[in-house]
C-alpha cells in the first residue's frame, strides 16, 4: 500500500475497520464504503468526528454497509483493495500533499473518498443524503481551526531515530492499532521497550522488577492511564539524546523519558523503581 508509512494512527485504525467489516460482512474485497464506515469507527479522529456531527453514527453506517453490499458465500482468506479504494488512497495521498501536510490522517481519507464518483462509498452517501461537497467543507473548516492528527511520520522527520527505536515505536503503534486506541500512549511505548529483546531495554525493565504480564493486561483493558499520548516522551527523549552528545534517539532515550514526568508513575505503578532504571540507564549510556 502506498504510503502507508505516512499514514497517522487514526488512518491506521480506519483501515484496520475497513479490513475487520469486510470480514465480519464476508464481502469479497475491501472497497471505499469500508473505508468510510472505519474511518466513523475510528473514534476520536478528525474524520470520525466530521462525520457523526453530519449524524452519520457508526452504528447507522454499519446498517447501510451490510445492505448495500451483497455477502460473498466463500470470501477469499486474503482480502483485496478494490480498484476504487487504490484510486481514493491515491487522491487522499494527493489532498495531503497539496494542504503540505507530512502525514495522511482521517480528514484526507475523506477528501479522497469524495473526490472520485465511482464506489461504494459515494452510493452510501447518497442514501443518507450527504453532498460530498458537505463533507469536503467540514474537512476545511477542520484544517483552518488547526486540527491534525499524531503520526510517526512526522516524528522520524524531527528526530533522528535508530533503527532499534523505529522498532519499538512502530511496535508501539501496532499494538496501539489492534486494540483499537485511540491514541498510542506510554502504556504501548512501555511494553514495546520491555519486549524488544535486541537492546538493553527489555533487561532493564527486567531488573527493575516490572510486571510485564499486568501491563499487557490492563492495555487489552483500556485503562486511561496508559493511553496517554507518547509525544511529550518523545519529546523529552529527543532532548536526553541531545543533552548526552548523541547523535541519534535510540531505545534507551526514550525509556530514561520514562523515567521522568508522566512515566515515572507508569513505571511504579507496574512495580519499576524509575530511581533503579534511570540509575542502571546512566551506567549504560556512560
Amino acid at each position: 500500500m502506498a504510503n502507508k508509512h505516512r499514514y497517522s494512527h487514526h488512518a491506521n485504525r480506519a483501515l484496520s475497520h475497513a479490513t475487520a467489516l469486510a470480514r465480519r460482512f464476508q464481502h469479497a474485497d475491501i472497497d471505499t464504503a469500508h473505508l468510510l464506515v472505519g474511518v466513523i469507527l475510528a473514534q476520536g479522529s478528525i474524520g470520525s468526528d466530521i462525520m457523526i456531527k453530519l449524524d452519520l453514527p457508526p452504528s447507522v453506517a454499519e446498517v447501510y454497509l451490510k445492505r448495500l453490499v451483497l455477502p460473498d458465500d466463500n470470501p477469499p482468506k486474503n482480502l483485496k483493495y478494490h480498484s476504487t479504494l487504490d484510486k481514493a488512497l491515491e487522491l487522499a495521498a494527493d489532498e495531503a500533499h497539496w494542504l503540505g501536510h507530512h502525514y495522511i490522517g482521517t480528514e484526507h481519507f475523506l477528501l479522497g473518498i469524495t473526490r472520485t464518483n465511482v464506489g461504494n462509498a459515494i452510493r452510501l452517501l447518497r442514501l443518507v443524503e450527504i453532498p460530498p461537497e458537505q463533507i469536503r467543507r467540514r474537512v476545511r473548516i477542520a484544517l483552518r481551526e488547526g486540527l491534525t492528527e499524531f503520526s510517526l511520520e512526522v516524528v522520524r522527520q524531527n528526530a533522528r531515530l535508530s533503527e532499534l527505536s523505529r522498532r519499538v515505536l512502530n511496535a508501539a503503534e501496532q499494538t496501539a492499532v489492534s486494540l483499537d486506541h485511540p491514541a498510542v500512549g506510554l502504556g504501548h511505548l512501555l511494553l514495546a521497550l520491555s519486549k524488544e529483546r535486541r537492546g538493553v531495554t527489555a533487561t532493564i525493565l527486567k531488573q527493575s522488577g516490572l510486571s510485564e504480564d499486568k501491563l499487557d493486561d490492563d492495555l487489552q483493558q483500556g485503562h486511561d492511564g496508559l493511553l496517554i499520548s507518547i509525544d511529550a516522551a518523545i519529546q523529552q527523549a529527543i532532548n536526553q539524546a541531545e543533552k548526552l552528545g548523541s547523535h541519534y534517539v535510540g531505545a534507551d532515550h526514550l525509556l530514561l523519558a520514562l523515567t521522568e514526568e508522566a512515566g515515572t508513575t507508569l513505571l511504579q505503578n507496574y512495580n519499576a523503581s524509575p530511581d533503579k532504571v534511570n540509575r542502571l540507564l546512566q551506567k549504560h549510556l556512560r
